[in-house]
């Protein structure tokens, strides 16, 4: 009897101090709208991965991949106080917090993923984005996940001109910056959450939807919508955000953990977008009889710019602040 309460005792000493007195870890929700399977839900996966490592599983990311967590505004209200700690989504879904970012989520205003890299890495990009996520109460961990590498129109119809475009039942998210772009460009716009995409291009309900194109496979999309267009209609990051009083609440070395971990995953999804694209085509041209348009963008960008005087003169955007960007983008 003496030992066993001998033994029950160092039992509960144990619990208390944590499994074999380790330190408890710090675990941390994270949440995104893509397929796991998708190669942004495996750089999701990648970033988790690579914060247990560096940690040492110190802090474990939990992700919840496939909209699990809610629609993406929905995560975003959701990580700002602070039910989750982490939301990826893509740049434009964060609009809302920034008249600047704005202006690059419409249609054709920066010429090449080389030049809007310029603009993120530009002193401009704090102004953009960095401090008006941090006023909101979001820490952004890497700019470095440029999204794409570029985007498509995937549709139900061929497209081969801006001008096709005209009258298309057009998927848009709720956004106001695409409500503008593609208004102007004379789509008929459906709002629609991106995981009901593949059934409203089944049924009709729309007849195109914008993607980057890693993500047009994974979605299935040429299942039921064999045109592909690439559209280079704007240039995005992926952003890693976690809640800011979580964040500070974090260690400094945790915290060191989480951004080198954000940096090399970022690096990782940018390099496998580069050599899957080309992949993720043959195979929907193989496996679905997909088939992939180049069209002249010209038109597009002779439409829009008009559009963005006019939305910088209402105030839609900061004023001078087009006129900034064109200059980073080109001082290349």
């Amino acid at each position: 009897m003496k030992r066993l309460g001998t033994v029950l005792a160092a039992s509960l000493l144990a619990l208390a101090m944590g499994t074999g007195g380790a330190a408890a870890e710090t675990v941390l929700k994270a949440g995104h709208i893509s397929p796991k399977d998708s190669l942004e839900g495996m750089a999701v996966d990648r970033f988790a991965e690579l914060v247990r490592e560096k940690t040492g599983g110190a802090v474990v990311v939990e992700v919840f991949p496939s909209e699990q967590l809610g629609k993406g505004v929905a995560q975003i209200d959701s990580t700002m106080i602070g039910n989750q700690d982490l939301y990826f989504g893509g740049s434009p879904e964060f609009e809302r917090f920034s008249d600047g970012l704005k202006l690059l989520g419409l249609n054709w205003v920066i010429p090449s993923q080389a030049a809007f890299r310029r603009v993120t890495e530009d002193p401009v990009w704090n102004d953009i984005l960095i401090d008006p996520l941090a006023a909101a109460g979001l820490v952004v961990l890497n700019s470095n996940w440029e999204r794409g590498p570029y985007r498509v129109m995937v549709s139900t119809r061929p497209i081969t001109s801006i001008a096709d475009m005209r009258g298309l039942k057009f998927r848009i998210a709720p956004i106001d910056t695409w409500r503008k772009a593609w208004g102007a460009v004379g789509t008929d716009m459906v709002v629609l959450a991106w995981t009901d995409v593949y059934l409203g291009l089944k049924q009709g309900t729309v007849e195109a939807v914008t993607s980057p194109i890693s993500l047009v496979r994974p979605m299935k999309f040429t299942e039921v919508a064999k045109h592909i267009i690439r559209t280079d209609e704007f240039w995005q990051v992926l952003l890693p955000v976690i809640n800011k009083d979580r964040f500070e609440s974090l260690t400094g070395d945790q915290r060191a953990a989480l951004l080198a971990a954000a940096a090399e995953a970022g690096q990782w999804y940018v390099a496998e977008q580069e050599t899957r694209g080309d992949a993720d085509i043959a195979l929907m041209r193989e496996q679905d009889g997909a088939d992939f348009t180049t069209i002249d963008l010209a038109p597009g960008i002779a439409l829009m710019q008009p559009v963005v005087r006019a939305l910088e003169a209402e105030g839609f955007i900061p004023a001078g602040l087009y006129d900034r960007v064109l200059a980073i983008a080109a001082a290349g």
